[in-house]
């Protein structure tokens, strides 16, 4: 079920796989749907800010997704943890699904369930329609306020958390939107001691300690199911990386926060390698202690 974005009063959804239509009106307060370039926009007053991400990343991120070591390799894990604990779901949303790349792996791996994406920004959506085609529901969403009630099997937030100051009312909303028995994959960059200053030029508000998010999960009403580092392999090089960018800042010298996926080919080969090689333990039930990210999976209780 969805609610008014206006009013939050459940409503009846039109037929067919959108949630609405563009001359849609609440029964309960008369309010309609905003739509911009065919997109439902359902938290239109957020469109032009800067909360939490600079739309302006995606004509960059859209160019190194679906090559990039760190892109690729965090979809097949995604994807492997959603077959392996989901494997019947039908209704799957994506919280800040930017231009649908994780939504694409998806779509591959896992062609019979229904996706929806949502983003705060549509500039991030026009990208992911023309990937995904029909092949998904794009909402404009504040993931603060997600107006579904037992609407999705599974939701998933990835490298989203960190950009909200809010977080916890995330999760609970995330919570009332998933049916019985429904859960959820979220992850977030991890250690607070590796923040840098791509973190500040990403708009992080934070980076996890190994625990919160469980912690904050099991608060909104979680049973954590599986939680691993992710990006072990590579910890080593990515501190080297970080140390290097904040000496690099006392000199002066500013770095944009995708300078890290600005490689040469045969290095993003090299790494990729790697995390593969780490996807695949991971996949073959090692738990990583440390690592740049926390990756974990949870059931609604």
């Amino acid at each position: 079920m969805w609610a008014c974005p206006k009013c939050h009063s459940v409503t009846e959804a039109s037929e067919g796989r959108e949630p609405w239509s563009e001359d849609w009106r609440c029964q309960n307060c008369g309010a309609g749907i905003e739509y911009r370039d065919g997109v439902a926009c359902l938290a239109p007053e957020m469109i032009d800010s800067l909360s939490g991400f600079d739309p302006q990343f995606f004509d960059i991120l859209v160019k190194y997704e679906e090559t990039s070591f760190w892109f690729v390799n965090r979809a097949a894990l995604i994807t492997a943890l959603l077959a392996r604990y989901f494997p019947h779901a039908a209704e799957l949303l994506e919280i800040g699904c930017g231009t649908g790349s994780v939504l694409m792996a998806i779509r591959k791996a896992m062609p019979r369930v229904n996706l929806t994406g949502s983003e705060l920004h549509p500039s991030g959506l026009i990208y992911a329609r023309e990937r995904l085609a029909d092949g998904a529901t794009l909402l404009q969403m504040d993931a603060r306020d997600i107006i579904a009630r037992s609407q999705f099997d599974v939701i998933g937030a990835f490298d989203v958390l960190e950009h909200i100051a809010e977080d916890e009312a995330v999760m609970r909303q995330m919570h009332v939107a998933l049916k019985p028995s429904g859960g959820v994959i979220v992850s977030v960059p991890q250690h607070r001691w590796l923040w840098s200053p791509a973190d500040d030029v990403a708009f992080h508000e934070r980076r996890y300690p190994r625990g919160e998010m469980e912690r904050k999960l099991e608060a909104a009403g979680f049973r954590i199911l599986h939680s691993t580092s992710f990006n072990s392999l590579l910890l080593p090089l990515m501190i080297a990386s970080r140390q290097m960018m904040i000496l690099r800042e006392r000199r002066g010298i500013k770095r944009d926060a995708l300078s890290e996926f600005q490689m040469s080919g045969w290095l993003n080969r090299v790494l990729s390698s790697v995390l593969r090689i780490e996807v695949g333990l991971t996949k073959a039930g090692i738990h990583w202690p440390v690592g740049g990210s926390r990756v974990v999976v949870a059931q609604k209780a």
